[in-house]
């Protein structure tokens, strides 16, 4: 299915609920909330849930405190549109026989998408905004600073603020595009890096005693364990982008984070450009894309990380 199967579901349908994944980041909120900004500014009902809250780091976006938290839904829409989410169990509220909508929309930007959706706009582009983008520009949907700012945001954070490999041209002249529209570098900058507070720090400390690599130095790793955030004050959210760290060891290739979650172990994955880490998640039953991936694992932390670590040196 293509962009036009979306756009005719979008003008013969009127009211909407839009969500994300569990634990969202900077592409998931920002896509759900451009795409809600734009729908309402054309006369649709739009309502964004999620089941995990906004971080703390993304609640300057423009109408991030509209977005409510539920464990289900009890009433039904003429749509639901799931944004960012490769696979529709990541919602953590939906099922797909019990889908609280007339239709499942489903536009992802992940390869390893399984194109759950009754209709599905899955393409590989720089982030889950370029889409929206996308929809925006053939909806003819103007353009406001509070929609710039969401997807300048989603695409600025998917790119590490335009350093990883998928920064292309394409995605500097949307990022322009929001720019001109109102969205400002600095202040989204300001209040994405540098809100820290001391207990993050502390963290991000205990975190890196965890440090550790391969023999060959190719592969590097960070464990984070949930006493953790018991002794700094902290929580699940405050660990995004430590995974930068280790990536960003000379002469890594691959890196990977071991989150303790829910009696397992949450695993995420980066690739320095060599690897395809989609490939390797998919393999554990997760997804995502050739630069960032993940997947949720049981066993015991050595057993764990000895699997993850011996399957990564599968794939360099």
């Amino acid at each position: 299915m293509s962009i036009e199967d979306i756009l005719l579901e979008i003008r013969k349908r009127e009211t909407f609920l839009i969500t994300t994944h569990v634990n969202p980041e900077g592409d998931a909120i920002g896509s759900s909330l451009a795409l809600a900004l734009a729908l309402s500014s054309i006369g649709k009902k739009v309502e964004v849930i999620t089941q995990d809250p906004v971080p703390k780091g993304l609640k300057f976006l423009p109408s991030s405190d509209t977005i409510k938290q539920a464990k289900m839904i009890d009433r039904r829409f003429d749509a639901v549109i799931t944004v960012d989410c490769g696979d529709l169990e990541r919602v953590g509220f939906l099922k797909i026989d019990n889908i609280p909508g007339d239709i499942l929309i489903n536009i992802d930007h992940h390869v390893t998408n399984k194109g759950f959706g009754a209709v599905n706009f899955v393409e590989d582009a720089v982030a889950s905004a370029q889409l929206i983008y996308d929809i925006m520009k053939r909806l003819n949907i103007s353009l406001t600073p509070d929609i710039a700012t969401c997807i300048y945001t989603a695409i600025m954070t998917e790119t590490g603020s335009f350093r990883y490999s998928n920064t292309t041209s394409e995605t500097f002249k949307i990022a322009q595009e929001m720019v001109s529209a109102g969205a400002m570098p600095w202040n989204i900058a300001e209040q994405i890096f540098n809100r820290n507070n001391i207990g993050r720090i502390k963290l991000l400390g205990l975190i890196l005693e965890s440090l550790d690599r391969s023999d060959d130095g190719k592969i590097s790793w960070i464990t984070v364990k949930e006493q953790m955030y018991r002794e700094t004050g902290t929580s699940k959210e405050d660990v995004e982008d430590f995974i930068n760290f280790p990536r960003s060891i000379e002469g890594v290739e691959v890196a990977i984070l071991f989150r303790e979650s829910n009696q397992g172990w949450k695993i995420s994955l980066r690739s320095n450009g060599k690897v395809d880490v989609s490939n390797m998640a998919l393999e554990f039953g997760g997804g995502g894309h050739s630069m960032a991936a993940g997947f949720f694992i049981q066993g015991g932390h050595e057993e764990v990380k000895k699997r993850v670590v011996d399957s990564a040196r599968t794939f360099l």
